[in-house]
C-alpha cells in the first residue's frame, strides 16, 4: 500500500499545542490522550488518506476517536496537507480559510 508525505502547516501545528495546553490545564495527562488520539488519525491518513469526505472545497475531514477535533486535509500527488485542527465547535472559514 502506498504512503503519503504528511505535511502539517505552522497553523496547524500551533492549534494543536493550544489543545494539548487547553486540555493539560483541564486534567494532567489528557492532553497526551489528545496528542495519541490525533497522531493515531494522522498514521491512519499516511495509507488511507481517500477514505474521508470531502466536506468543503477539495477539503477533507479526519474526526479524532476521542475528542471533538478534526483535521482538516487536502490530497495533493503523494502529499496530506494538513491545514488546520479544529474544535468540532469552530468554524473554518473564521479560524482560517479566508484568511
Amino acid at each position: 500500500m502506498a504512503r503519503y508525505n504528511l505535511i502539517i502547516t505552522p497553523k496547524a501545528i500551533k492549534e494543536i499545542q493550544n489543545a494539548v495546553d487547553y486540555y493539560n490545564g483541564q486534567q494532567k495527562g489528557l492532553g497526551k490522550r489528545f496528542y495519541a488520539d490525533y497522531k493515531s488519525q494522522m498514521t491512519s491518513l499516511e495509507s488511507n488518506p481517500y477514505t474521508r469526505a470531502i466536506r468543503y472545497l477539495d477539503i477533507r475531514f479526519a474526526v479524532l476517536n476521542k475528542f471533538p477535533y478534526a483535521a482538516h486535509y487536502s490530497i495533493q500527488g503523494k502529499d496530506i496537507i494538513v491545514y488546520a485542527v479544529l474544535s468540532m465547535y469552530q468554524s473554518p472559514e473564521t479560524s482560517w480559510v479566508n484568511k
